[in-house]
């Protein structure tokens, strides 16, 4: 189809498309340089034997306690894909939805590009129960809502509750996000359906979306608490005080679209700490892309190859 047979509101449509997609890309690369321009800086100032010295004195409770918060964090992601085929596809096995909610977001975490990653790692898994492509996008998209939800609920809870960074707008604002999250509860009461174009989606009600924040609120205090219990007692703030920084580091990393927001990250992370702790913040940091991302990553992907072994070695699965 040439420009000339486009409709104008149809060329307008794809001018803003375009507009956004040039204006994420700009984001990125904003955010990136600004990363790597603090990373020079951070590093640069950093005496190595200093990182090593804080991941020898990094206790062994502490790390155990940060491998549980991991996996309590991994459980509720695998959870809201189970819900959601439950909604969506019930025929879909339990067991299978939870493994592929578990394996997307273990390797989109580490690889970057949530949507693509996840998005192709859930079909792979999904198709072979006959969950359609259709099915499967409901999947996805009520499978983000919950973590979506968790991010505004640990965003609210954190805000309202007034950490040492937001002192005097902490409560407002997050005393507005809560209120637009219960207005959300009410505006679920009665049965709502997305719709964009020919793909459409029912939205839970107002008791399922209840459910998938309380989820979302305890796998997002996992995940920070992973990174929590790896930074040393005599820096660490408050966890009230270290939620909004996490949040907003990870936010941010998301944004970048650098695979797990891996520079982004840290540059935030180690900007919120004084210049004479940040060697001891590296080796937390180091850490905990051991233990909340390249840990679940290997899982996920051993798992993923004993599934394709099982599947290849059953052919009523591969014509599936």
């Amino acid at each position: 189809m040439s420009t000339a047979d486009l409709t104008p509101d149809a060329i307008g449509n794809a001018r803003a498309n375009r507009g956004l997609h040039l204006l994420s890309w700009l984001l990125s690369a904003s955010l990136l340089a600004l990363a790597a321009w603090l990373l020079h800086r951070y590093l640069g100032a950093m005496a190595w034997r200093d990182v090593t010295a804080a991941l020898l004195q990094l206790p062994a409770s502490h790390l155990l306690g940060a491998l549980a918060a991991t996996a309590t964090s991994f459980a509720m992601l695998a959870v809201f894909d189970l819900l959601a085929a439950r909604s969506v596809a019930p025929r879909c096995p339990g067991p299978l939805a939870a493994f592929a909610g578990f394996a997307a977001h273990a390797l989109s975490n580490t690889l970057g590009f949530h949507a693509l990653t996840g998005g192709a790692v859930r079909y792979r898994i999904y198709a072979g129960a006959g969950v359609t492509a259709g099915d499967i996008a409901r999947v996805v998209g009520l499978a983000s809502l919950g973590v979506g939800l968790g991010y505004a609920v640990l965003g609210a809870a954190g805000l309202w509750m007034e950490p040492a960074i937001a002192p005097g707008w902490g409560r407002p604002v997050g005393g507005a996000l809560a209120a637009l999250l219960l207005a959300m509860l009410a505006w679920l009461a009665r049965p709502r359906t997305l719709r964009l174009h020919r793909w459409s989606l029912a939205l839970p009600g107002s008791a399922s979306a209840a459910l998938q924040m309380l989820i979302g609120g305890i796998e997002m205090s996992a995940a920070i608490a992973a990174m929590y219990l790896l930074l040393p007692a005599a820096i660490a703030p408050s966890f009230v005080d270290f939620v909004p920084i996490y949040l907003a580091a990870l936010v941010a990393g998301i944004a970048s679209h650098a695979p797990g927001g891996l520079g982004v990250f840290e540059a935030i992370l180690l900007g919120a700490f004084p210049a004479e702790a940040r060697a001891d913040v590296l080796a937390g940091l180091l850490c905990y892309r051991m233990v909340y991302n390249l840990l679940p990553f290997g899982v996920a992907a051993l798992a993923l190859a004993v599934f394709e072994a099982r599947r290849r070695r059953s052919p009523a699965l591969e014509r599936a």
